[in-house]
C-alpha cells in the first residue's frame, strides 16, 4: 500500500507541476489578453454603435492593425471607431486610413481620436473629400517638421481661416503650408489675413492673380531696394494697417509667402515614410505580443 501510495503522490506531483500550473497560467493569460482586447472592442461599439457582422468587421480592423504597427489595441479602435464615423468608410478603407492616423498621431505626439476629429472638420472645411484625408495629413506633418507648429494649433488656424483663404484661391496644401508658417512667425494672425483681403483687392484691380501679387511682393523683399521702398510696397499691397506688420514678419524671415507656390505632392507618403523611419527592433516585438495577445484573447473567451 506504502509503495502505490508513493507512485500515486508522485504521479500528482507531477501533474501538479507538469500540467496544472502551466494550465492555470495559461488560463490567467488568456483571461488578462480577454480583458484588454474585449475593452477595446468596446469602444468601437460606444463610438459607432454597430452591431453583428458589421461590428465584426470593424474588430477584425483594429486588431489587424495593432498585429501590423506597434500600437495598444486601445488606440486602433480609437480610430477605427472615430474615422468611420468621420468619414463613413468601412472594410478596407477603413482599415487604411485608421492605420494612417495611428501613425499620424504617434508621430506627433496626439490624441487619435482629437486628431480625426479636427483634420475631419478641415477637410469639410475646404470642401475636400475622403481620398484626400492621407495626403492632408502628410501635408500637415511635413509642415510641421517644416516648421516646427504643433498639429492642433495647425489644425485650429485651418478651420478659422478655412473661408478667407479658400475667398483668395487657395487650396487645402498651400492654406497648410502658408498658415504652418503664419503660426510661428510671431505675426499677428488676424492682422495677416485682414492684410490678405486686401491684397486680393488691389491684386485684382491691376489684374493680377493673388499669387502673383504676392510673389511680385516677395521679389522686392529679396531686392537690394531700401526698406522704406519695401516698407512702401507692403502698404501698398496689404493697407495701411496690415502693411508695416506683414513686412516686418517677412523682413526678419519669419513669414514668407513662397510656399502658396509650392509642390505639395512632394510631401505625399510623408507620414509612411517617416513613421518607418522611427521603427526599431523593438516595433516587431509589440505586434509579436499583440499577435498572442489576439489569440489569447479567443483562448479566454
Amino acid at each position: 500500500i506504502q509503495n502505490v501510495g508513493d507512485n500515486v503522490s508522485s504521479v500528482g506531483d507531477s501533474l501538479t507541476k507538469n500540467v496544472t500550473a502551466p494550465l492555470v497560467a495559461i488560463g490567467a493569460a488568456s483571461v488578462a489578453a480577454y480583458n484588454e482586447v474585449d475593452d477595446a472592442m468596446d469602444i468601437i461599439v460606444k463610438k459607432t454603435g454597430a452591431t453583428g457582422d458589421e461590428l465584426k468587421s470593424m474588430e477584425d480592423s483594429a486588431k489587424s492593425i495593432a498585429k501590423t504597427i506597434p500600437t495598444s489595441f486601445e488606440k486602433s479602435a480609437k480610430a477605427v471607431g472615430e474615422v468611420n464615423t468621420r468619414f463613413g468608410v468601412t472594410g478596407d478603407e477603413l482599415q487604411d486610413l485608421s492605420q494612417y492616423f495611428v501613425e499620424f498621431a504617434d508621430l506627433n505626439d496626439t490624441d487619435v481620436s482629437n486628431s480625426v476629429d479636427k483634420v475631419q472638420k478641415t477637410m469639410k472645411a475646404f470642401n475636400v473629400g475622403t481620398k484626400d484625408a492621407k495626403k492632408i495629413l502628410d501635408v500637415m506633418n511635413a509642415t510641421g517638421q517644416r516648421t516646427g507648429v504643433s498639429m492642433d494649433s495647425l489644425s485650429t488656424s485651418m478651420v478659422k481661416n478655412a473661408a478667407s483663404l479658400r475667398e483668395m484661391g487657395l487650396n487645402v496644401y498651400q492654406a497648410t503650408e502658408f498658415l504652418g508658417d503664419l503660426e510661428v512667425s510671431g505675426a499677428n494672425s488676424e492682422t495677416v489675413m485682414q492684410g490678405l483681403k486686401t491684397a486680393l483687392k488691389n491684386a485684382a484691380d491691376e489684374g493680377k492673380t493673388l499669387p502673383e501679387a504676392l510673389s511680385d511682393f516677395e521679389s522686392i523683399m529679396n531686392s537690394s531696394a531700401s526698406d522704406t521702398e519695401k516698407l512702401n510696397a507692403a502698404i501698398e499691397l496689404f493697407g495701411s494697417k496690415a502693411g508695416p506688420t506683414i513686412y516686418e514678419a517677412c523682413k526678419d524671415g519669419g513669414l514668407s509667402f513662397a510656399q502658396l507656390d509650392a509642390d505639395a505632392t512632394k510631401y505625399f507618403g510623408n507620414v509612411k515614410n517617416t513613421y518607418e523611419a522611427t521603427l526599431g527592433p523593438e516595433s516587431s516585438l509589440t505586434t509579436t505580443l499583440n499577435s498572442l495577445k489576439a489569440t489569447g484573447a479567443e483562448v479566454g473567451e
